[in-house]
């Protein structure tokens, strides 16, 4: 059995219990994230064999999304996929993965219980894990929110035909740093950021989310409809009983202080002209 530590996002995830093949996946996958044995871990998942493949969740005949279940327990945060479940440990994040899978299928399952895992570490430390695209200038960051087909991977499609640096269209991390926060990378992406790559983190700029029009444009909402898009982009933890209220309290203060606005834009690149533009102008409004 061998032991493999990955870190993003300012956290340390220790694997310990993997099987060679286990490990060769994960390390194809995951490896450009890998740092030293000797670093203290923040999470340890530990992986447990079981020659009962009968206990877990079939594989499906033909394509599936993959999807898991979850149960929030007042302890434990339950969760079960396509042969496996697992265990995490509210308090200190220890997870406990048991698997009956050896080849491709064991890293669909990992990376989906590293994605909740990584959601409630980093909202322990204050972070927010956002359903969404994000992308970076070079100097500053923009995170765009919102429902499934809003156009988040449009953007990413648009914005990569602008050079600009994109961190993922799935998952992003809204981190606090100092009185502001600052986005930072996650390994796991649908169609863009799904190499893992150390992008240094920019500070948050722009908080959006989207709608699709015939013109590109930014416009104002309230705080209400901000909080409301924010909580419902934060997967895991907004299905979370026990977190409800913490998150909301979270999402508030992301708002209040990044006001969300709502970018209507079409399938070319226009939105970034209307983007650059608004947001240079509200930055030399600031106090100096």
């Amino acid at each position: 059995m061998s032991t493999l530590t990955l870190e993003f996002a300012h956290c340390r995830y220790r694997l310990t219990g993997l099987l060679p093949e286990q490990e060769r996946h994960v390390r194809a996958r995951f490896g450009a994230l890998e740092c030293p044995a000797a670093l203290a871990p923040d999470v340890e998942i530990e992986v447990v064999q079981s020659p009962e493949p009968e206990r877990f969740m079939a594989r499906p005949i033909g394509p599936v999304e993959y999807r898991v279940e979850m149960a929030y327990g007042e302890r434990q945060i339950a969760i079960a996929g396509i042969g496996f479940s697992a265990a995490i440990e509210r308090a200190s994040f220890r997870t406990q993965m048991q698997t009956c899978l050896g080849d491709e299928w064991f890293l669909s399952a990992f990376e989906n219980l590293l994605r909740v895992v990584a959601a409630y570490r980093l909202f322990s430390v204050g972070a927010l894990v956002i359903h969404s695209a994000a992308l970076s200038d070079g100097e500053r960051g923009f995170l765009f929110c919102g429902r499934s087909g809003a156009g988040k991977t449009t953007i990413c499609v648009l914005a990569d035909t602008l050079r600009l640096t994109i961190f993922s269209d799935e998952l992003n991390a809204i981190v606090p740093s100092g009185e502001s926060f600052s986005l930072q990378a996650m390994p796991f992406a649908g169609d863009f950021g799904g190499t893992p790559i150390r992008h240094p983190p920019f500070p948050l700029t722009g908080l959006l989310g989207l709608e699709h029009a015939l013109v590109a444009r930014l416009d104002t909402c309230s705080q209400a409809q901000a909080v409301s898009r924010i909580v419902a982009s934060c997967p895991y933890l907004n299905a979370d009983p026990m977190v409800s209220e913490q998150l909301t309290e979270r999402a508030v203060q992301l708002v209040d202080r990044i006001p969300l606005r709502v970018l209507s834009f079409a399938t070319d690149t226009t939105f970034w002209s209307v983007l650059d533009h608004e947001y240079r102008i509200a930055q030399a409004a600031l106090p100096r």
